[in-house]
């Protein structure tokens, strides 16, 4: 039998699956050109690999602050994630977890203060395996003031998370065009 967490999963693979087979039907190809055409923000739907590390549990918790939409920042050239906000049952959460932005673009994190130590690290071994970048920003650090940042300058998914924060479900995913 199913636990709660598995059901979830399926039901919401399941609902991915019919809306993306019905957005065939519509002469679209239901992906992030669509809508940056004017079709509605990205979703976990344009990138599965990011949606799937965000709500796992095979690897750490699920992130509780990912509602399957992403924050559309291809239009930057710099964009900032705070790191500590509040999610994941306290200040474990990476603001937003959920971005697209365009290849060249750089990602400041930004420490809060809150729910310390952090750290960003992009580790393909350690998640799901799929990610295209790998970084660290080192040790776990506390306090506010804290930056790590990274020009991501080729096409792909960049899967992170915080080390000590994992088990919380502090993760963060960024598609790169």
């Amino acid at each position: 039998m199913m636990n709660n967490e598995r059901r979830r999963s399926f039901l919401r693979r399941t609902g991915i699956a019919v809306a993306v087979g019905l957005a065939g039907c519509s002469g679209g190809n239901g992906g992030a050109e669509d809508d940056a055409e004017g079709g509605g923000p990205p979703t976990g739907e344009d990138y599965p690999d990011i949606d799937e590390w965000l709500t796992t549990t095979e690897v750490g918790a699920e992130d509780d602050t990912y509602d399957g939409t992403f924050v559309d920042r291809r239009d930057a050239d710099t964009v900032t994630v705070g790191v500590g906000t509040e999610g994941n049952g306290g200040n474990f959460a990476f603001g937003p977890s959920a971005l697209v932005v365009a290849a060249g673009t750089t990602v400041e994190w930004n420490w809060t203060g809150e729910g310390n130590p952090h750290n960003v690290e992009a580790l393909p071994e350690e998640q799901l395996g799929v990610s295209d970048y790998e970084f660290s920003s080192g040790e776990a650090e506390g306090g506010s003031g804290v930056k790590y940042s990274r020009t991501l300058e080729d096409s792909g998914v960049v899967l992170y998370h915080c080390e000590p924060h994992l088990s919380l479900g502090m993760k963060g995913g960024i598609g790169v065009e």
